[in-house]
């Protein structure tokens, strides 16, 4: 790999390179990485989703395993606020040379107008995997379950990150930007960790199986 532009080696390393040329952009860490690039092996998915991009570090690492395959392209949604971050995407994609396997996309305000899009438009998107790491709250992962259920193609599987998230603790890490986001939420939804009850309780009352969990992440995959 090389900046500007360059193929992506086949191999465990390509994670390495990511790291290295992505060194202190947050957030996806290489262990996570690596956990990914073994998944997405297993399953070869050719569509893939990411919901909530920040800086593109994990879109980056998806797109690098897509490269190893052979084929792939990922679509990652965030808000139009993440261009004015320090890399942007773009910066991230451009330092690793794999602009060529994402399409990023920017929301005027919420992800879900962008899935409604999608789902409404004609010919409709598909995609074999999600990596879902946006909104967190109840209303927007709840919600943003059903509309990625609707773009998922049959045996599609779902990643969830930050399972054990809550605004209480959202608020911990930044009190003075979240404390007022969050003021009229009620005590036990500040304690309640959403992602988690979205992956317990809705993904199998759609019918979601195989249901497993690593290190913050559930996984949930849609009936064939």
């Amino acid at each position: 790999m090389r900046a500007g532009g360059g193929a992506v080696k086949r191999g465990a390393g390509v994670i390495g390179e990511v790291t290295r040329a992505l060194t202190g952009v947050p957030y996806m860490t290489h262990g996570q990485a690596k956990r990914m690039r073994d998944f997405m092996l297993r399953i070869e998915p050719a569509d893939v989703l990411e919901i909530g991009f920040h800086k593109g570090r994990s879109s980056c690492y998806i797109a690098s395993v897509l490269e190893e395959m052979g084929h792939g392209h990922l679509t990652t949604i965030d808000r139009r606020g993440a261009l004015e971050h320090d890399p942007s995407i773009h910066d991230t994609l451009s330092r690793t040379g794999l602009a060529h396997r994402v399409t990023p996309i920017f929301a005027e305000r919420s992800y879900t107008w962008e899935l409604g899009r999608m789902i409404r438009s004609d010919p409709r998107p598909a995609f074999d995997l999600c990596y879902f790491d946006g909104g967190h709250t109840w209303d927007m992962t709840g919600f943003g379950l059903l509309l990625v259920d609707a773009l998922l193609r049959p045996g599609g599987w779902i990643v969830f990150d930050d399972l054990d998230w809550s605004i209480e603790g959202s608020i911990a890490r930044r009190p003075e930007s979240r404390r007022k986001s969050f003021a009229s939420y009620s005590e036990d939804e500040r304690t309640a960790k959403p992602v988690r009850m979205v992956w317990e309780t809705l993904a199998p009352h759609l019918g979601y199986r195989e249901l497993s969990e690593a290190d913050g992440w559930g996984y949930a995959r849609k009936p064939t």
